[in-house]
């Protein structure tokens, strides 16, 4: 199975899947006026890769902001993943955020709302501005 590479743009998340390590990255931004179409080959590839997972798969998120259609998008991403764990796969969901005691943490607030919804336990993981 061939890895999955997509560049992130202003207003796209970079995409870095590799079927051969288990490794999955998303970082960035996602307020794109696209999204199904950008998510969809993104949902097709996890779909095929669930097939036949890597010994582990880690998913490492890094999330700059996504629009509530992204979120939507992102969390079945996610669901996809605790799928794999339910099978009996060993899972790492890694989500980084950054954090600054003098304002709101959105990124992390996300993750706490999608690892709830998924049902699968993340490790947060603060990260330098």
């Amino acid at each position: 199975m061939e890895s999955l590479v997509i560049q992130g743009t202003e207003k796209t998340p970079e995409i870095n899947f590799n079927s051969k390590t288990g490794k999955l990255y998303i970082s960035g931004r996602s307020y794109s006026s696209d999204t199904f179409d950008f998510y969809k080959p993104i949902n097709d590839w996890l779909s095929n890769y669930s097939q036949n997972p890597h010994i582990i798969t880690i998913l490492e998120v890094n999330v700059d902001y996504f629009h509530s259609v992204s979120v939507k998008y992102l969390t079945t991403i996610l669901k996809k993943i605790a799928q794999l764990q339910a099978a009996g796969k060993a899972v790492q969901v890694i989500w980084m955020h950054q954090t600054d005691e003098n304002e709101e943490n959105e990124a992390y607030e996300l993750g706490r709302s999608i690892e709830s919804e998924a049902k699968i336990k993340f490790d947060f993981v603060v990260i330098a501005k």
